[in-house]
C-alpha cells in the first residue's frame, strides 16, 4: 500500500522550500553564499535519505524471490541508485565546502531537511511506485533550487542539473519496471512463486 501520508505532507513541504526561496531572493538581493549552503544542505540530506532508502529495499527485495526478469532487474537497481545516489551526497559536501560552509550529516534533523521519505514497503510494486513518486518528487523540489540559482552559481547549478538528469533516468527505469509487473497475470505470478 502507498505511504499517501507522506505524499500529502511533501505537498506541503514542496510549498515551504517555495516560500522560503522566495523569501531569501526578495531580503538578498546580491548572492548570499549562506542562503546556497543552506539549500546545498537540504540537498545533502534528500539525497542521504535516498541513499538509505534504495540500500533498505535492495536488502528487503532479497525476500521476494523470483524468477522474474523485472523484479531481479529492480533489485539490482537498488544498489545502483544508492550507489549513484552516494555520488551525489559526496558532491554535494564537497560544493558545501568550497562555498565556506558545513555540510551537517546530523542523523537527527536528516528527516526534517530532506525532500525524501524513508519507506520500506510490503511487496515489490509497491516499493517500486513509492520509489518513483518519491524520485519525482526530489526531482520537482531540486528543479525549484535550480531555478532560484539561476545564474548566480553555475557551478552549484550545475552540479544540481545533473543530479536531476540522473533522477529523471532513474524514473523512467522505474516506470519501465512498474508498467512490466502491472502487465504480468496474477496467475503467473503466484506460479512463479510458488516454483521458486
Amino acid at each position: 500500500m502507498l505511504n499517501t501520508t507522506f505524499i500529502d505532507d511533501m505537498c506541503s513541504r514542496r510549498a515551504q522550500a517555495r516560500k522560503y526561496m522566495v523569501s531569501c531572493s526578495a531580503s538578498h538581493g546580491q548572492e548570499n553564499p549562506q542562503t546556497l549552503i543552506d539549500l546545498l544542505n537540504e540537498a545533502l540530506a534528500t539525497e542521504l535519505i535516498c541513499v538509505l532508502r534504495n540500500k533498505a529495499h535492495y536488502y528487503a527485495s532479497h525476500g521476494f524471490p523470483s524468477p522474474d526478469e523485472d523484479v531481479k532487474l529492480a533489485d539490482a537497481e537498488y544498489m545502483e541508485y544508492a550507489n549513484q545516489d552516494q555520488k551525489h551526497v559526496d558532491q554535494i559536501a564537497e560544493r558545501i565546502t568550497q562555498l565556506g560552509g558545513h555540510a551537517d550529516f546530523n542523523p537527527a534533523i536528516l528527516g526534517q531537511r530532506g525532500y525524501s521519505d524513508y519507506t520500506s514497503s510490503g511487496s515489490p510494486l509497491d516499493t517500486l511506485n513509492e520509489d518513483l513518486i518519491a524520485g519525482r518528487i526530489v526531482v520537482d523540489i531540486f528543479n525549484e533550487m535550480i531555478r532560484f540559482i539561476g545564474r548566480r552559481d553555475l557551478i552549484t547549478r550545475t552540479l544540481l542539473e545533473r543530479i536531476v538528469e540522473q533522477k529523471e533516468e532513474h524514473a523512467t527505469q522505474l516506470m519501465a519496471r512498474i508498467q512490466a509487473l502491472r502487465i504480468t497475470p496474477p496467475a503467473r505470478v503466484a506460479t512463479m512463486r510458488a516454483a521458486s
